[in-house]
């Protein structure tokens, strides 16, 4: 008896002005060492020269007129495949060669798997200096210590089978704008109905944030809009698995607004001392971590920055909750509709 076909894999590519890597993108798709895979690229009413790229090259190109985002995208590209494993990439990232055999291999061995999600590698795809490495390196350090078993999922780089798809829906398109976290509610439904993982062994090349101005905007108002989700999701504790830890959060918010407290008495400084102490203690591994891959000079600028996205994210959060008690539509934000398009 022949032995039985291995199944398509659709990779699914999203992409707005992306001229910079979606080539990179597309290729690292294209060169797995796994077939068959057919790849979609769903162009987001780009007005750069990201189209003209993408027909270059060996797949198959969707073009939306109007810009409807992320999660909106990626349904037009589930729609229009045909494989049995839908696999996701974002336009910024290129998969190392062996990630979707590495995925199909998971899914083999583990046919009730709702997801298998990957993770950022330890360096970034496009060098764009400190700001971005420490980015990367961060990433990198947090999803190798959520490996296993998992809640939330990383559409940059995550697998499905089409059957999870048929049967809880896809992204809720309710869910616009480029804070949306539409992929957040979709994992967490996910991982509602079937067991999930997040592995090392798929891994994608990030060319994540370089302009810290940049980075601060998208941490806080992810913040903000992530707080109903979290309410409504308590029983999965989505949190846990986020990338800034609640601890090094409250700890940098906590020395922040403590500082005063020395004015009114030299002996209370101890207080905003105390809190950034234990920032330090909690980002710690972390910081052992960059000085071990990257040396110790990119040490002072990954504390720094940490301790800033902490504060940014601290401000969202209470943002976020403040909201949720004042503003009815909010709460009801990730209401999850009996049929998700």
């Amino acid at each position: 008896m022949a032995p039985p076909k291995p199944p398509l894999v659709s990779v699914v590519i999203p992409c707005h002005n992306s001229k910079k890597t979606i080539a990179l993108s597309v290729l690292s798709a294209l060169n797995q060492t796994y077939q068959p895979i057919e790849v979609i690229v769903v162009d987001d009413a780009s007005t750069d020269e990201t189209p003209q790229l993408v027909k270059k090259l060996d797949c198959t190109l969707i073009e939306l007129t109007d810009n409807v985002g992320a999660g909106p995208a990626r349904n037009r590209g589930i729609a229009a495949s045909r494989g049995e494993i839908l696999f996701f990439l974002d336009s910024d990232v290129a998969l190392a060669p062996d990630a979707v055999a590495n995925a199909v291999k998971i899914f083999e061995e583990n046919p009730a798997y709702g997801a298998v999600w990957g993770v950022y590698g330890d360096r970034p795809l496009v060098d764009d200096g400190v700001v971005e490495w420490v980015q990367v390196l961060y990433g990198h350090y947090r999803a190798t210590r959520k490996l296993g078993p998992a809640r939330t999922g990383h559409f940059a780089s995550g697998a499905i089978p089409r059957r999870v798809i048929d049967e809880i829906g896809a992204f809720d398109e309710r869910l616009l704008g480029q804070y949306a976290n539409e992929d957040h509610e979709f994992s967490l439904r996910i991982a509602e109905h079937y067991p999930v993982t997040r592995t090392l062994s798929v891994i994608g090349y990030h060319d994540d944030d370089d302009q810290l101005s940049s980075i601060l905007r998208k941490l806080y108002r992810r913040a903000s809009s992530l707080v109903p989700l979290i309410f409504k999701q308590r029983e999965l504790k989505p949190e846990r698995e986020a990338t800034h830890r609640p601890a090094e959060v409250a700890a940098a918010f906590l020395a922040t607004v403590s500082l005063p407290l020395a004015l009114v008495s030299p002996y209370l400084a101890v207080v905003p001392v105390a809190f950034l102490a234990w920032f330090i203690g909690v980002d710690l591994p972390l910081l052992n971590y960059v000085r071990r891959t990257a040396g110790w000079r990119m040490v002072p600028p990954s504390a720094l920055l940490s301790f800033v996205y902490g504060l940014a994210i601290s401000a969202g959060a209470l943002s976020g909750g403040l909201r949720y008690l004042l503003d009815v539509r909010f709460r009801q934000r990730y209401r999850t509709p009996a049929e998700v398009h």
